[in-house]
């Protein structure tokens, strides 16, 4: 599973953006105008002032920053810092214009400190002050400072922000600050209104659900959260952890493994000669020797049989498999009117899927449709199942989907038809 990845140059253009839409007064407009808190009209109070030394080194320090040279201008403000009891204003002033040099200067998180200044101060507007809080987090973020983003985008919206911008990157801060349980309510939150709204959740967001999850040592939790992933991003890691999940489930039904070999073969994960050599017994034991026939016929297209010691072996058994085939196939029509007159649909069932494991699917889903109505039947999610994979190997997408999604059982069959509706939908490998 890859590991999360924060994206910190969207997080610096998003800053850059706020911090230019900041109606924040500037330069030598700091030493003669002032600003309105947000119950405050301007009208009704005379414009504040600066002491005349901190307005000289305000201005000494625009004049430095002009010219792009910042430890210059920072130093001119830094004189100020000696002078007692400067009024709000002054402060305001002075880190104001430290806090906009700082991030010219790449420090971040001492600009995110002078920022902080600025908005005790409240001589912002309530619209500049958000907008500030907003920038202040993001600069922590950026500075790796995750304790102080939090508490920034946290009063960010306790305070009335409203950009839901910020909340990504809470739960960014969060997570890296390892607060999983915060970062997993945010992340999975956003991810499930996504999919309400008809939306695909991004990779980087499901990855980051299933990092949450998993270090918090919730293993259902991480399955489920693999599955999710995997619904819309598959990838042949994902689905082995999930195939190997499924199989060692306490409860899982041994008579699942053909139709767990099935999946397997289908997302092309079927590549180690003894599994591909078990595939085609257990098809023999069901009595489907064509799928038997078919197993052992990819597996020598690959190269994977037919060489080293097994060699002989494999030939052997590909070789009785296509006597089986061959025979069989003569013989199936033979046994429909026995079917047919039987007291349940097993024998309808069992004749379908053998027609359908030969490539005659129409004709396969005939007769299991046929079983089904019969009824009678001690495995129905089995039958069930085996319909979905044939309209899925008839090209009949819509209808597999549709059938696979009535399949239940807590054996493993539930989880099998679950899967096949995933891979339906998402394929794993390029058709």
């Amino acid at each position: 599973m890859a590991k999360f990845v924060n994206n910190r140059s969207k997080i610096a253009a998003l800053t850059l953006a706020l911090l230019s839409a900041c109606t924040f007064y500037s330069g030598a407009a700091l030493a003669q105008s002032g600003s309105s808190t947000g119950n405050t009209k301007a009208a009704d109070v005379a414009p504040p002032t600066l002491n005349p030394e901190i307005a000289k080194a305000v201005k000494a320090a625009q004049d430095f920053a002009a010219a792009k040279d910042y430890p210059s201008a920072l130093a001119k403000l830094a004189e100020t810092d000696s002078i007692a009891n400067k009024t709000p204003y002054e402060i305001f002033a002075v880190e104001r214009t430290r806090g906009d040099y700082l991030l010219a200067k790449g420090d971040k998180d001492n600009a995110a400190k002078a920022f902080v200044a600025v908005v005790e101060t409240k001589y912002l507007k309530l619209a500049d002050q958000l907008n500030l809080m907003q920038i202040i987090g993001q600069l922590y973020f950026q500075s790796g400072n995750y304790p102080s983003s939090i508490s920034w985008l946290t009063r960010y919206h306790t305070e009335g922000g409203t950009d839901s911008r910020s909340y990504p990157l809470l739960t960014q801060a969060y997570y890296l600050n390892k607060e999983y349980a915060l970062a997993y309510k945010g992340i999975s939150a956003q991810v499930q209104a996504e999919i309400a709204a008809g939306k695909v959740p991004s990779e980087q967001s499901l990855k980051l659900v299933y990092s949450c999850i998993s270090q918090m040592n919730d293993k259902e939790g991480t399955l489920k959260a693999v599955e999710q992933l995997n619904s819309y991003y598959p990838t042949a890691k994902n689905w082995t952890y999930l195939i190997n999940q499924t199989q060692t489930k306490p409860g899982f039904s041994d008579r699942l493994y053909l139709d767990l070999y099935r999946l397997k073969q289908e997302l092309g994960l079927l590549t180690v000669a003894a599994e591909i050599v078990d595939m085609s017994e257990t098809a023999t034991r069901a009595g489907l020797p064509a799928e038997a026939k078919k197993a052992l016929d990819q597996g020598f297209a690959a190269g994977i049989l037919g060489k080293g010691a097994d060699a002989k072996k494999h030939a052997d058994l590909l070789a009785a498999a296509t006597r089986r085939a061959a025979d069989d196939l003569k013989t199936m029509p033979q046994g429909e009117a026995g079917a047919a007159k039987s007291k349940d649909g097993t024998g309808l069932v069992n004749l379908g899927m053998a027609y359908a494991t030969s490539g005659q699917y129409d004709k396969g889903i005939s007769l299991i449709e046929q079983g089904i109505t019969k009824g009678g039947l001690a495995r129905l999610e089995e039958a069930k199942l085996h319909l979905g994979l044939v309209y899925f190997w008839a090209g009949q997408k819509d209808q597999a989907i549709k059938q696979l999604q009535t399949v239940q059982g807590a054996d493993g069959i539930g989880d099998l038809a679950r899967y096949w509706v995933m891979e339906i939908n998402h394929p794993l490998l390029s058709k």
